[in-house]
């Protein structure tokens, strides 16, 4: 071969790569840790979307698949090390503590242009200390499941729409003889996550924005009181809100029709299907108290802060959390975390049960994205609600969690 036809071969190759937006020098392989439903089989859809940006961009990525309750774990071990993947999926919750170890990548400038795109509660949840490091690939929210049986034998004919007419609801469906409740709820840290949203529809905060802990203030305080009252004074939750510490064992009263409510995600959706095909149940936004609130989860999406191939990453990063993952999400049964997912259209075209998530997005709040939050969630709230079912008031509770919250962060 003369110098000249490999040249013309040689740019006629890279005409070809840069058509593909990169340069044969370019392609990198990029090793994902995703979390394993996303994963869960050879047909899972996140295989085909991978293929697709392997064909766009040049670029390999190698997908392993990581159980949610090691992955935290896993990657605190093998980032803090040095090692570990280059893409990776975060609980939202997580984002926070690695972040704050310096194991991310900052994400701030690379995501600036596409934020408009977000949802700002998903979006927010990738923020730690004013930078962006995680951008979401879906999110959830909870919202009000009822049995539409034991409603309309309560002898309601809709479902509650704000707290008064839940608490009427709840009050209701509770009938001592049948052995039947108004509501289920979770103990300890599942408790804590199903009342924050109630904390925020009040006007109330656990830490604002600027780091001011507020959990002792009265929009904290009543919500509080307001939900443990249902089992400590109504008698409307059953006993098992003391020890509910697992979704299956929330959602059991539920699925056995002995709870006519049940404040739970879209992953309670098959859950209850399975666990019950005959149960007769509907869905609905929360009910609103002061204003609309719903708390966010979901995953995102980061990169490791030393990770050599950052580019590819970011490419990797877009391509499944941009405008692609409203139909990738939705062959999950999950919500996409975009703006674009929340239009008329794309709420239409969900399948009915999941709408209400969806058109309560607007609402959604995440939880406070610092460094100890999994300290103050597990130990500190969880506490609180506890010692509240147990008959500690409210108020008495909620002081006593401010000063060790405030202590933790070091206030």
């Amino acid at each position: 071969m003369t110098i000249h036809s490999f040249l013309r071969k040689s740019v006629a190759s890279a005409a070809i790569a840069i058509g593909l937006g990169l340069s044969p020098a370019m392609a990198d392989n990029i090793v994902f840790w995703v979390n394993s439903p996303l994963a869960s089989g050879p047909d899972a859809p996140i295989y085909a979307e991978i293929k697709a940006f392997e064909k766009e961009t040049g670029h390999t990525v190698e997908v392993q698949s990581v159980a949610h309750m090691e992955m935290e774990r896993n990657l605190f071990v093998a980032l803090s090390g040095g090692a570990g993947p280059d893409v990776m999926a975060l609980d939202i919750a997580w984002v926070a503590g690695l972040a704050d170890a310096g194991l991310l990548a900052d994400l701030s400038e690379k995501s600036k242009p596409f934020a408009a795109e977000y949802q700002a509660g998903p979006l927010a949840s990738g923020r730690f200390d004013q930078r962006q490091y995680a951008m979401p690939l879906y999110t959830n929210n909870v919202a009000l499941f009822v049995n539409d049986r034991m409603l309309k034998e309560a002898g309601i004919n809709k479902a509650p729409a704000n707290w008064e007419e839940f608490h009427k609801a709840a009050v209701a469906m509770t009938n001592k003889d049948k052995d039947t409740y108004g509501l289920t709820f979770g103990g300890s840290r599942m408790g804590a996550f199903q009342l924050y949203s109630f904390i925020w529809e009040n006007g109330g905060d656990i830490i604002d924005e600027t780091g001011k802990v507020r959990v002792g203030e009265p929009g904290a305080v009543d919500a509080v009181d307001f939900l443990a009252k249902l089992y400590t004074e109504n008698h409307a939750m059953p006993e098992s809100v003391l020890t509910a510490g697992s979704w299956d064992e929330v959602n059991a009263p539920f699925i056995q029709e002995r709870a006519g409510m049940l404040i739970s995600g879209d992953w309670a959706l098959s859950a209850l299907e399975k666990g019950n095909p005959k149960l007769e149940f509907s869905v609905h936004p929360l009910p609103t108290g002061k204003q609309a609130a719903t708390v966010i989860g979901g995953y995102n999406l980061a990169i490791n802060a030393n990770s050599s191939v950052q580019d590819a990453s970011w490419e990797l990063v877009r391509w499944l959390t941009g405008p692609r993952s409203v139909e990738l999400m939705k062959k999950y049964d999950r919500l996409s975390a975009t703006v674009a997912a929340t239009t008329p259209e794309a709420i239409a075209a969900l399948p009915e049960k999941q709408r209400p998530f969806m058109q309560q997005a607007d609402a959604g709040k995440a939880r406070p994205v610092v460094a100890a939050w999994s300290q103050i969630h597990n130990e500190i709230i969880a506490n609180v609600w506890d010692s509240v079912l147990r008959g500690k008031p409210a108020k008495d509770a909620m002081t006593e969690a401010s000063t060790a919250i405030q202590g933790l962060l070091g206030q």
